[in-house]
């Protein structure tokens, strides 16, 4: 009897993993960033920053709303943008001012931030960012974070049980 329940708590936790990889496999994309653009003289001169939109690493989409955030790294001002799709299918853009100097970061937001990208801060006016190699960063949203890590402990607590129930089985339950 034991073993049917620790084997039935089994199948249970293996299909209801099976149903939430099934819902979370449509929720990501990646954004690409165009190449970096030069950055502006200075202060409120306009910059054109471009992205391609590629869900699941793979097919371009121009679905949903899109938006660049730019913050400021010295003051944390930041300006969001709304992208726009342009061009080919999966291109968006959205056209900056930056109203400071300093050095600028900036990530892609689409919808409900499940797809985070960070890209080369952009430099405006005289200065120099003190981190001129760049880096790029994917991040991912932190509900979607926490359902993983739900699931995880859910699956760990689960078939420690159904092991616990199948060692505390006697010999003769397990013939039958």
């Amino acid at each position: 009897m034991r073993r049917r329940l620790a084997l039935a708590a089994s199948s249970a936790t293996i299909l209801s993993l099976i149903v939430a990889a099934t819902a979370f496999a449509g929720g990501w994309a990646n954004a690409v960033m165009d190449t970096p653009p030069d950055d502006p003289a200075g202060p409120n001169v306009p910059v054109t920053l471009g992205f391609t939109l590629m869900q699941h690493g793979v097919t371009p989409v121009d679905w949903g709303s899109a938006q660049i955030v730019l913050t400021n790294d010295q003051t944390g001002q930041e300006i969001v943008a709304t992208a726009t799709p342009s061009g080919p299918i999966g291109h968006w853009s959205a056209d900056v001012t930056l109203p400071t100097e300093g050095s600028w970061s900036y990530q892609v937001r689409h919808d409900l931030e499940i797809t985070l990208m960070r890209a080369q801060p952009i430099s405006v006016g005289s200065y120099q960012a003190a981190n001129t190699g760049g880096t790029v960063g994917i991040g991912i949203s932190p509900a979607l974070l926490a359902a993983g890590v739900f699931l995880a402990v859910l699956t760990v607590a689960v078939l420690a049980g159904a092991l616990l129930v199948v060692r505390r089985s006697s010999p003769d339950e397990i013939r039958a």
